[in-house]
């Protein structure tokens, strides 16, 4: 009887798998120890409370518990277990460095998830991050037949890169290279708070990205290489917001000049992760070709090709034979196929620069990048920024409009141009540069932020509204769009909505919650603007 027991649990754990050389004592700490690999945390713990009751002295059996307390997010319980038993080693250490990191940290929880935030000024992100998490998890059910229900998902918010880096096993480096913002890691998810960096990111898609990642490694057990992974969290990352299969411009031009010039990046090379590749450049290209590999296969094969893939590799598949399974084919016709159907699109290789990730610890540019490739540009540029931190907008205007003219294509010389546009009343070509520099760069929040200047000028506030809410994807932590949004939902009607965002402002400044009028810019404004308006 035991041994069938024990011969079902093991059907369970490891798909059928046969052991050989495990004593019947240790095939308990095997199968658990299993259970917890594929994140199987409800099973792994009816296993192990069953060998606790079985064995309560056995270290091995106390150690496995003090693991699956861990990968339930109980980091001071882990602790003391481990340190009762007097474990050492990179694990122990892991423990201690997570519940230091969140032993002060509070908690909401909504829609099945958990989100803990340790600055009170994270506070902000926690109901937006609820709300974009549970439109996540129904977009997820419906295209990946994913949702685990009765479990709440447990989401961190850590308030700089270093706290991010110490609980991530990531190094600064590998965060800054590969723009890591957030992870997918033994069994949680982990963020840092756009806070941290200098021009903000777009946290909600990294938290659907990492959802995504989730329901890859639970309906996969675990054995979905990197590839896929990756491929399907970015063609899903913006599921929550109804768009999916987007690649931005960065990734498109990348893409097609590589594919061109011959310098893919393999799948082989992606592992063990993006994050360890050896520049932004190329993990921007590794989420190119991935994240279009399942655009074009969901596009050809239907909408639950993705989620016959990650489960055909769940039940035993190599990630290949997985993927031609549903293709319906060998890889190598659906590597031609693709790369067919990549050109075909006719990305253009016009280049766009890669913002990359800019964390606000180690000083450098302020909200926009501060170079220009052009030689010409750069020393207009330059000047003109001089010029701006003398308090004369007006001729720093003049100098970003010849840095204009000869990059044009540049983020920082476009919304330094916007800037001296609004200075100059030229509120109309303000909204026009700001548009095409968006095409390009659509994740700079200082573009949006100013072409929402504009639009205020232009008496315009609905579309204001919505140019101040992308800055908020993007960087909810900026000031100036937080009070200037206050003013429109007030000119829209909406005086409960201003007030809240009054508060807000209040929150961040950890001052009262006074309204506080935003300096409108006019062809008769004297107040030059200076780096944050």
């Amino acid at each position: 009887m035991a041994a069938l027991l024990l011969g079902a649990l093991w059907v369970g754990a490891a798909r059928g798998a046969e052991v050989y050389g495990v004593s019947a004592r240790d095939l308990g700490l095997y199968l658990g120890s299993n259970l917890l690999a594929s994140w199987r945390v409800a099973e792994a713990r009816q296993w192990v409370d069953r060998l606790a009751a079985e064995r309560p002295d056995d270290p091995q059996v106390r150690a496995l518990e003090a693991r699956v307390l861990f990968f339930e997010g109980r980091y001071a319980e882990a602790r003391d277990l481990l340190e009762e038993v007097g474990a050492e080693g990179p694990f122990r250490d892991l423990v201690e460095t997570t519940w230091a990191r969140t032993r002060s940290m509070r908690a909401r929880a909504g829609g099945g998830f958990r989100v803990f935030w340790d600055d009170p000024k994270d506070e902000i992100l926690v109901d937006p991050a609820l709300e974009g998490l549970a439109r996540a998890r129904e977009a997820v059910a419906e295209r990946l037949g994913f949702d685990p229900a009765g479990e709440e998902v447990r989401v961190e918010i850590y308030p700089t890169a270093a706290a991010f880096t110490d609980v991530s096993t990531l190094t600064r480096k590998e965060v800054e290279t590969s723009g890591t913002i957030g992870l997918c890691k033994f069994n949680r998810i982990m963020i840092t708070s756009p806070r941290a960096t200098l021009w903000g990111y777009r946290w909600r898609d990294t938290l659907c990205h990492e959802y995504v990642h989730l329901a890859v490694y639970r309906l996969s057990r675990g054995q979905a290489p990197i590839w896929v992974h990756e491929g399907v969290a970015k063609y899903l990352e913006g599921a929550w917001r109804g768009e999916a299969g987007e690649v931005g411009p960065a990734g498109r031009a990348l893409l097609a000049r590589r594919m061109r010039e011959g310098t893919l990046i393999s799948l082989e090379e992606m592992s063990p992760s993006v994050a360890k590749l050896p520049s932004a450049e190329d993990t921007a290209l590794a989420f190119a070709e991935v994240g279009t590999m399942m655009a074009f296969l969901v596009q050809q094969r239907g909408p639950d090709a993705l989620q016959r893939l990650v489960e055909g590799i769940g039940d035993g598949l190599g990630d290949r034979e997985a993927l031609a399974a549903v293709w319906g084919g060998p890889f190598d016709a659906f590597d031609r196929a693709w790369r067919e159907w990549v050109e075909a699109q006719g990305f253009s290789e016009d280049p766009v620069e890669v913002l990359g990730l800019h964390l606000a610890d180690r000083g450098g540019e302020g909200e926009e990048p501060s170079d220009a490739p052009d030689p010409q540009a750069r020393d207009y540029l330059r000047l003109g920024d001089l010029l701006r931190g003398k308090g004369r907008m007006a001729a720093a205007a003049v100098e970003y409009e010849k840095a204009y003219a000869s990059a044009p294509r540049a983020p920082g010389v476009a919304s330094r141009h916007v800037l001296g546009l609004l200075t100059r009343g030229r509120f109309d070509e303000a909204v026009s540069v700001a548009d095409q520099a968006l095409r390009l760069y659509p994740d700079l929040a200082v573009l949006w932020y100013r072409k929402a200047l504009a639009l205020w000028e232009l008496d315009r506030p609905g579309e204001a509204l919505d140019a101040l809410d992308e800055v908020l994807e993007i960087n909810p932590f900026h000031l100036p769009t937080r009070r200037l949004r206050a003013q429109v939902l007030d000119r829209l009607g909406r005086p409960d909505a201003a007030r809240a965002e009054a508060e807000v402002v209040a929150l961040l400044e950890g001052g009262p919650a006074e309204p506080r009028p935003h300096g409108r810019v006019t062809r008769r404004s004297t107040r030059p603007l200076r780096g944050r308006d």
